[in-house]
């Protein structure tokens, strides 16, 4: 990356030029253009914005870290997982950190570290990683975890010298019955406070923000364009890739695309489910961001899903719930992708998709239980 120069005025003039620059993925080849993909596109620009000024602007202080949340209702990117409560800290392998909190009830919990960024290299690797199962826990839920290049007594999550930023998910199978871990982080050798910005810190910080914003606005785009290649189909994915670029390795990731007309169902089969620690699916849209989960029954996972008496799940996507159960809405979308996830499974699955008419499924389909 090149040294940041000029005037503050100069520096703000080009983050703007990179927001002028970004808008034309809207009217890029390939990309759709109904009304509804066009207006999520410019929401989306606009998120995005936002997501380099908080990551790279307003959190971007490894000498005085804050976990704030990266991914959520209304920041969404890559397709985010509905089920996750994300937290993020910038970090700096010259110092020792520590993870103060109580683990709560969330079903699933891990922390990472990682080297690289969007804003740089389009990769985070993983410097090292916690799985929550393995967290040693007070008889009250609480704990502390040392982050640091060398190994540590307890709870230690490992980083490397470069290591640049620290990612924490949290995913519910019921988020309405669970409690999220409260977790915060502090750096262990310092009682002093942070030094007045200078021009050097915040220039730098702004050309990171604006190559963060490039880069990311462009990369999910070319990802679903190579997702939709495949029409109607949820293959998995190379997972070496996904792991390049801040996957969980407990997690194995599945992206695919759906292409409905009005009266189209897309039937999504798991023959079985291996043993795992559960799996997830969601609906997404062309820009990869989940769709409105708040609204709309957009995702499902193991503890929420109704199951064949064969041990199968027959998940349905389509425009208006047909009567069946483990229903997916596409929340008005003709077109958009999907995400499957396995996590903790040895021994994966792979779903298989049909499209059917959306009139034949009442009959075949059971109406869950209780």
């Amino acid at each position: 990356m090149s040294t940041p120069s000029g005037s503050a005025r100069e520096l703000w003039h080009q983050y703007c030029d990179a927001l002028r620059e970004a808008g034309d993925l809207l009217d890029a080849p390939g990309v759709p253009k109904d009304a509804q993909t066009q207006a999520e596109g410019l929401r989306y620009l606009s998120r995005m914005s936002r997501a380099a000024l908080e990551w790279y602007v307003e959190f971007n202080d490894p000498a005085f870290p804050v976990l704030y949340r990266p991914a959520h209702e209304t920041i969404k990117l890559g397709a985010d997982n509905p089920d996750n409560l994300y937290q993020k800290a910038v970090i700096d392998g010259r110092y020792d950190y520590r993870l103060v909190g109580n683990r709560g009830t969330v079903d699933y919990l891990s922390m990472a570290t990682s080297r690289g960024s969007y804003a740089e290299n389009f990769t985070q690797i993983e410097t090292g990683f916690l799985d929550g199962d393995a967290l040693e826990v007070d008889p009250s839920g609480n704990f502390e975890v040392t982050i640091s290049q060398h190994q540590q007594a307890g709870n230690w999550l490992p980083m490397a010298e470069d290591s640049e930023s620290l990612l924490i998910r949290q995913t519910y199978r019921h988020r309405d019955r669970e409690q999220a871990a409260s977790i915060r982080i502090e750096r262990l050798d310092t009682g002093l406070a942070p030094q007045p910005l200078d021009l050097a810190t915040a220039a730098a910080q702004f050309d990171k923000a604006r190559l963060f914003f490039g880069n990311t606005t462009r990369l999910f785009s070319d990802w679903s364009h190579r997702i939709a290649a495949q029409p109607n189909s949820l293959p998995l994915w190379d997972q070496a890739f996904c792991q390049s670029v801040g996957g969980d390795p407990n997690i194995l990731y599945y992206h695919g695309h759906f292409d409905l007309a009005a009266d189209e169902a897309m039937v999504i089969t798991l023959p079985r489910i291996p043993d795992c620690q559960t799996w997830n699916i969601q609906v997404d849209n062309f820009w990869m961001e989940s769709l409105d989960y708040r609204y709309h029954p957009i995702s499902m996972n193991q503890a929420q899903a109704a199951v064949n008496a064969d041990g199968s799940v027959t998940l349905v996507l389509s425009a208006c719930n047909p009567g069946c159960s483990n229903w997916l809405s596409t929340a008005g979308h003709s077109q958009g992708t999907l995400c499957f996830r396995w996590v903790g499974a040895e021994t994966p699955v792979d779903p298989t998709v049909t499209v059917v008419p959306t009139a034949s499924l009442a009959v075949t389909q059971p109406v869950p239980g209780s």
